[in-house]
C-alpha cells in the first residue's frame, strides 16, 4: 500500500522530471488584417484580443484549437467533395486547361486542390516555392496563393480565381 509520503515523493520526481524536458516553440499563425502572420510578431495589445477571441467550428468538425492540439492534416478541414464539375461555356469561350498556383504552407490552397480534383479539365499545379514554380507565378503577376488560372490552347489566360467560392462563381456543379 502506497503512503501519502511515496506519493509526494513521486510527485516530487515528476516536477523535477518535467522541468528538465526539453522541446521546440511551436509558432501559432493567424489571420490579421487580410493576412496570416506569426502571433508572436504582435503587439501586447493584439496578443491579448486573439487570447480572448472565440472562434467558430461547424458542427461535426474539429476546432482550430481543437486540431492544433492534435497531429491532424490539413486535409481534415476540407470539405467533402462535391460531385465532378463540368465547365461552363463563358463569354470568353471554354478555356482548355489551368495552372494551379499554391504554397506548400498556404492553409487556403487544401480546399482549392479538392474542388480541382474533382475538376473535369486537365490541369497542372505549380508550386510557387520552387524556382521555376516562382517564375511562372511571376509571368502570369500571381501575387496570392492560391490562384487558378484558367488558359486557352495557347496558354493565354481567359480566367482567374482564388477560392473556392470564385470557382463556383465561374462554373457550375453539373455533373460530367
Amino acid at each position: 500500500m502506497r503512503t501519502i509520503e511515496t506519493i509526494n515523493s513521486e510527485i516530487s520526481e515528476l516536477k523535477e522530471r518535467m522541468l528538465s524536458v526539453k522541446g521546440t516553440e511551436t509558432e501559432v499563425y493567424t489571420r490579421i488584417v487580410g493576412y496570416y502572420r506569426s502571433v508572436k510578431n504582435w503587439n501586447k495589445g493584439k496578443r491579448d484580443e486573439y487570447g480572448k477571441r472565440k472562434l467558430f467550428s461547424q458542427p461535426n468538425r474539429p476546432s482550430i484549437r481543437e486540431a492544433a492540439g492534435t497531429a491532424v492534416s490539413t486535409a481534415t478541414f476540407i470539405d467533402t467533395p462535391a460531385p465532378r464539375r463540368k465547365a461552363l461555356s463563358a463569354s470568353k469561350g471554354e478555356p482548355s486547361g489551368y495552372y494551379y498556383f499554391y504554397r506548400s504552407t498556404c492553409p487556403n490552397c487544401p480546399p482549392v486542390k479538392n474542388w480541382l480534383d474533382d475538376f473535369s479539365m486537365n490541369g497542372s499545379a505549380v508550386n510557387v516555392d520552387d524556382k521555376d514554380g516562382f517564375e511562372k507565378a511571376a509571368s502570369y503577376q500571381i501575387f496570392v496563393s492560391p490562384t487558378v488560372v484558367f488558359h486557352d490552347d495557347e496558354g493565354k489566360e481567359m480566367y482567374r480565381a482564388t477560392n473556392v467560392g470564385a470557382l463556383d462563381a465561374l462554373f457550375s456543379n453539373a455533373v460530367v
